[in-house]
């Protein structure tokens, strides 16, 4: 075998085990906080930790996938100067991040808990500090991995220890929050070890420049958010924390559901990118299978989560959590049509080079989301919500595939 095949499936091997270790910690201190901290404590929690999620989408900026491109095409000499650069640009962005976190803490302190917020932060700060992005470009996901899992099982060890009634919401906030901040600095001390010639100041130049070179990488995952964790937040301002309790629990269980075909989905994407450079035509037939064998495998999924939603809920979230089965059978659904859309858009569009309408599709989706979101919400609380997100993600699903037909692409 190759060394860049060794390389390719160790890398693989890696990714799989971590996703494995993030399933296995959230099935293990999910069901334990949702019955010691009730809907209200742990719907108090997702909301600051979505005001946490703002932050971190300005901190990450566009170098999720721009950083790994340069560290990995870089000549061994330049990865100093880039890997300085990326993070004194994140450092920045988390200083900005977390002045307007604070702005907001003193605008909205009569509806925010700010100690609560302050208990979120380490997320925030990990999330700066933990270069997944150099990890990803040497192809050492190892290290990742490695890191990642000593972080949660001290998480876990914290939540076990330390949560022990409602009144803990603090200590559950703060053990949850620290994964990537303990990552983070684990990964940095190894490589000031190994490579201690890579922390020096980076010039303004060369941040501005990263900064520019992410831009629009930015403005497309800000569309993306503004119709998923701006939800939560608004579920949390116009109800109150159970509210946003009885939504979130059943949004967890759907996004582990989602996380089910994200495996596949990974490697569909580089695939059919390469398969369009020289067969278009063949990519357009794999694409028409992969919507067959994802569709058809994400409906089961989504049917039998439809289904079994009470006893399922019940089983993991306990019985104060009642509120959340009509939540979960509203949003059941969601993985059969975020399969079908992640096919049309990402496998598609981003493949054959449509990124423009791609990030035109999400602005209208946005659009259409704050049309829904406040009204339903106010009506129906977190059935509302719901809804919303129900039909906002049917609309990108919908829109996307009507495009792709007017480009000549049929995949159904």
């Amino acid at each position: 075998m190759k060394k860049g095949t060794r390389q390719l499936s160790a890398n693989i091997v890696s990714l799989f085990i971590l996703k494995g270790a993030e399933y296995i910690v959230t099935f293990v201190t999910l069901p334990y906080l949702l019955r010691v901290l009730g809907p209200a404590g742990y719907g108090s929690i997702v909301f600051c930790q979505t005001i946490m999620n703002y932050g971190n989408l300005v901190v990450d900026y566009g170098f999720n996938l721009t950083a790994p491109r340069d560290i990995a095409k870089d000549e061994p000499a330049a990865i100093p100067q880039d890997f300085a650069a990326i993070l004194g640009a994140k450092c920045l962005l988390l200083f900005g991040a977390t002045v307007v976190i604070l702005a907001g803490l003193a605008i909205f302190r009569n509806h925010i808990d700010a100690l609560l917020v302050f208990a979120c932060l380490p997320a925030l700060v990990g999330g700066a500090l933990f270069p997944i992005w150099y990890f990803q470009g040497i192809q050492q996901m190892r290290f990742i991995t490695i890191f990642n899992i000593v972080a949660r099982t001290c998480s876990v060890i914290g939540i076990f220890a330390f949560v022990r009634e409602a009144g803990d919401v603090y200590a559950a906030a703060v053990f949850l929050s620290v994964t990537p901040l303990v990552a983070g600095v684990l990964s940095l001390a190894m490589i000031a070890r190994r490579q201690p010639h890579f922390f020096r100041r980076p010039t303004l130049a060369a941040i501005r420049e990263k900064l520019r070179d992410g831009w629009d990488i930015f403005l497309s995952t800000l569309f993306i958010n503004l119709y998923t964790n701006s939800n939560v937040f608004i579920l949390g301002l116009l109800t109150n924390e159970t509210c946003v309790g009885y939504y979130a629990a059943a949004s967890k269980l759907i996004e582990a559901v989602k996380g089910l075909l994200m495996p596949i989905s990974n490697a569909i994407f580089p695939h059919v990118s390469a398969m369009v450079k020289d067969a278009r035509d063949d990519a357009i037939r794999f694409l028409c299978k992969a919507v067959r064998v994802i569709g058809g495998l994400a409906l089961v999924l989504s049917v039998l989560v439809c289904i079994f939603a009470a006893p399922i809920t019940r089983l993991i979230m306990g019985d104060a959590y009642d509120a959340s089965i009509r939540v979960l059978r509203i949003i059941s659904f969601l993985p059969f049509i975020i399969g079908l859309s992640n096919i049309f858009g990402i496998q598609t569009m981003v493949a054959f080079g449509m990124q423009r309408l791609f990030s035109r599709i999400l602005m209208a989706s946005a659009a259409v989301n704050f049309l829904l979101v406040f009204p339903l919400v106010w009506a129906f609380a977190e059935i509302g919500m719901a809804i919303t997100v129900v039909c906002v993600e049917g609309f990108v699903t919908i829109t996307m595939y009507l495009a792709l037909r007017r480009h000549g692409i049929r995949l159904l």
